[in-house]
């Protein structure tokens, strides 16, 4: 029996200012491609003439729950980066994600993966109760645009921590706060994620 996915592909549902885009969106360590979040996205974009698509990591696929560590995290999406260049050809790629598949898409980004920009739902800069372990060093050798999406009681992002990291990418770096918003964001309705996803990408012209 086939297991789940390596791709879902949401195709333009209309006409709208993301036409030749594609945003690709990977999902947490512990979650999946139907988290709600990465759901209403992938359909926002469509609606506003993109492509937007959901990947899934290869523990998943094979049906488990624990990640994989880094290389093989960042080795199985270059993979499905090439699937999803080889099916829409000459779209300019975003690439992104919540939690995990954010950073993920960040390191592919800084190991010279090409992309338009970066869209980090939940971005775990330390892990929890270790905020001098910071996952930033590779983020200020950017020079694409990013976009963050955080919430101010996130236990992987202490907006007192994050703040400086923003401000030392400076221009680069967009973050739209959910006020009382923790890690997993589930108090924050998915259409306005999507809705600041979608305008951040429009406004990338």
């Amino acid at each position: 029996m086939p297991g789940p996915e390596r791709l879902l592909f949401h195709p333009p549902t209309g006409r709208g200012p993301l036409a030749g885009r594609c945003l690709v969106l990977w999902h947490g360590a512990g979650g999946d491609v139907d988290q709600v979040h990465l759901v209403a996205v992938a359909d926002a974009v469509a609606a506003a003439g993109g492509h937007g698509v959901r990947a899934r990591f290869g523990y998943r696929m094979a049906g488990r729950r624990a990640p994989e560590r880094m290389p093989a995290l960042m080795a199985h999406a270059r993979e499905t980066l090439a699937e999803v260049r080889a099916k829409l050809g000459e779209a300019s790629l975003f690439l992104g994600g919540r939690s995990m598949g954010g950073r993920v898409a960040s390191m592919l980004a800084a190991d010279g993966e090409p992309t338009a920009g970066l869209v980090c739902l939940a971005y775990p800069l330390h892990p929890a109760k270790q905020e001098s372990k910071l996952r930033d060093a590779h983020l200020y050798g950017l020079e694409v645009p990013m976009l963050f999406l955080q919430g101010t009681k996130d236990a992987l992002a202490r907006q007192a921590i994050l703040q400086p990291v923003l401000d030392r990418l400076g221009p680069r770096a967009t973050c739209v706060w959910y006020e009382g918003a923790d890690h997993s964001q589930t108090r924050v309705a998915p259409e306005r994620v999507a809705a600041d996803v979608v305008g951040w990408l429009t406004s990338r012209s």
